[in-house]
């Protein structure tokens, strides 16, 4: 029988082999592929964009379907999306792009070409969210001086997220830098100049669920309980400046 997304997702998540993860997504990702692949994703795209003023684009999206967005993954979604290579959107395309839990799964240099083609397609005003791990919070757990969570129960948590236990601190620190697939795990410092040298400007922290942006408001979904994203992760929003002679225009 054929395993659900949500079953694949748990054997992906709870592997410490890299390889066995690999084949785990590579080989859902090959079905999501076949039939969201290059040909129907002109077509979904298309059809997206023309019903949208205000495109959003959700990254990464997994098992989460926010409506009103197009959801990408390369495992699933409404269409397939690779963020290690050229988006399939012109320039100065979409209003929003929102990825959640994504970009810590990229090795350092894609994430790097990623955020400057998420530039390239965002319009003068459009802006990026990203919630993604803060490597603060994660010492913060495992120095056990995190506000949101005990260091115990933090652990109980993530007995029940692996499948294995965690008696000690150490444990804690290596399994979240290291299993899930995670890459590169950032602190605010590092992500905000990531996303200036990619050309964002107005880079500002929030805190998750909240944006001074209507669309940007309760998107986090990846988490489950509120206080995994209030005790893990930062949320970085970052805006498209409009170019210069239209700014000298006003």
């Amino acid at each position: 029988m054929t395993p659900s997304l949500q079953e694949l997702l748990t054997a992906a998540k709870r592997t410490e082999s890299p390889i066995a993860r690999d084949m785990l997504l590579r080989t859902r990702g090959l079905a999501h592929y076949l039939g969201h692949g290059h040909v129907a994703r002109r077509r979904v795209v298309r059809e997206y964009l023309i019903s949208e003023a205000a495109p959003r684009l959700h990254l990464g999206a997994g098992p989460v379907r926010l409506p009103g967005w197009l959801n990408s993954d390369l495992i699933t979604g409404d269409v397939y999306l690779d963020l290690g290579r050229r988006l399939p959107f012109g320039d100065a395309t979409l209003a929003y792009a929102f990825g959640e839990h994504v970009i810590e799964h990229l090795p350092e240099d894609q994430a790097q070409a990623a955020l400057r083609e998420l530039r390239r397609v965002l319009r003068p005003g459009g802006v990026l969210r990203l919630t993604t791990p803060d490597l603060r919070k994660i010492i913060a757990i495992y120095e056990d001086r995190n506000p949101v969570v005990r260091r115990d129960a933090y652990a109980r948590f993530l007995d029940d997220e692996t499948g294995k236990r965690h008696d000690q601190p150490c444990q804690i620190l290596n399994d979240y830098l290291r299993l899930w697939g995670h890459r590169y795990v950032y602190d605010e410092q590092d992500l905000r100049a990531r996303l200036e040298n990619a050309g964002f400007e107005q880079v500002e922290r929030v805190e998750p669920g909240e944006s001074r942006y209507a669309e940007l408001r309760g998107l986090e979904r990846h988490g489950g309980a509120e206080w995994v994203n209030r005790a893990e992760a930062m949320c970085l929003e970052a805006v498209v400046a409009a170019p210069v002679v239209d700014r000298v225009a006003r």
